[in-house]
């Protein structure tokens, strides 16, 4: 039994979302004021009385006639009729998590210490202006659902949606596009920094397929901050409002997989690219090159962190963390380099990944 479970993540398993587990084994719902019930499998429920508790951190159903309280995993092991095994493996193709791999380096163990403290200085971006966003039709979700339909593709398009759930990430209009990708920068306490939005090409067959379009990026707050969408907090002037743009993306992850080894990328895009194809591991974003400091890194204090940069940064990068090894246990790696084609200076693991997708997408009917 314990080598079935280091097959698993089942740190991370169980933390999925209970509501959206149970929707997937077909379970009927009834809204229960900000919670979900459904008929209790552990006890013959007539009247639905299995209470499905979908909290960051806490994911458990719980009975209140039988006493039942249980884990996302037990509930498939129930619903499926599944022993551990079935029940992890029948989650981590739903989700797309994959097994855990070791990346041929040894994991130091680090004592835990107390959480980082909030900044207080900046304003934040509510919730209930993101939820609206989140959505798969960005043009980088275009461009990797028609990959997941391409012969030998690395990733599901429920492993799409799945990560576009875990990382919020959304899709606005601008300037005539109604697809652009929105990356909410979403720090360690859950809170909505700002919001990074970029367009992708998303012709088949383009030289540019899956790549950056427009040239740059924007922030949505200073947007609507100008055009009146996002109000200043009490007692601030418009010229006051400070947002913190140095967050990193999928710093929230953090929090939700204390103990799940960490991929630090450049971009956004290689952070969704790489936990499409590597599920095992949380995957996060400085936004660029320049931007690894005590300040920005502090989150992933006494944490294992495999750190990826683009081709053109491992210098700087291996440098830079080199002294910050009191901070976290990092780990460089080369990879960029050696699978980059000769010539190509500026080579990232999104260019990895997508390989040769430009030639499938150009044929695809």
């Amino acid at each position: 039994m314990d080598k079935q479970h280091n097959r698993y993540d089942d740190h991370r398993l169980n933390n999925l979302n209970i509501v959206e587990v149970a929707r997937r084994l077909n379970l009927k719902l009834h809204r229960a004021g900000v919670n979900f019930k459904t008929n209790c499998l552990w006890h013959p429920d007539s009247n639905p009385s299995l209470m499905l508790y979908n909290k960051t951190g806490e994911q458990h159903c719980h009975c209140y006639s039988c006493g039942a309280h249980h884990s996302v995993i037990d509930l498939v092991m129930e619903a499926g009729g599944w022993n551990f095994q079935k029940a992890c493996e029948w989650l981590s193709l739903e989700f797309g998590i994959g097994t855990i791999k070791s990346w041929n380096y040894i994991p130091t163990p680090l004592p835990r210490v107390a959480e980082p403290t909030p900044p207080k200085e900046y304003q934040y971006i509510p919730m209930e202006m993101i939820d609206p966003l989140v959505s798969v039709d960005s043009s980088l979700c275009q461009c990797l659902m028609r990959m997941a339909h391409t012969k030998d593709a690395l990733w599901t398009p429920q492993a799409i949606e799945w990560q576009v759930e875990e990382y919020r990430l959304g899709c606005c209009s601008l300037w005539g596009k109604d697809d652009w990708t929105v990356y909410p920068c979403i720090d360690y306490w859950g809170r909505v920094c700002n919001l990074k939005v970029q367009h992708y090409d998303t012709t088949p067959g383009s030289a540019r397929y899956g790549h950056d379009d427009i040239g740059n990026s924007y922030w949505l707050a200073s947007m609507w901050l100008k055009d009146g969408k996002l109000k200043p907090e009490a007692g601030k002037k418009v010229e006051d409002v400070r947002f913190r743009n140095n967050c990193l993306f999928g710093e929230h992850l953090l929090k939700r997989y204390p103990s799940t080894q960490v991929a630090l990328v450049e971009s956004p895009k290689n952070a969704i690219f790489g936990a499409l194809a590597f599920p095992e591991m949380v995957w996060i974003a400085a936004g660029n090159k320049h931007n690894l400091n005590r300040e920005v890194l502090e989150p992933l204090r006494n944490r294992e962190v495999l750190a990826i940069p683009d081709r053109d940064a491992i210098p700087l990068w291996t440098s830079t963390l080199e002294g910050m090894r009191d901070l976290a246990n990092f780990t460089v790696s080369d990879f960029c380099e050696h699978h980059a084609p000769e010539g190509q200076l500026k080579f990232d693991i999104a260019d990895y990944l997508q390989g040769d997708f430009n030639g499938l997408l150009s044929d695809d009917k």
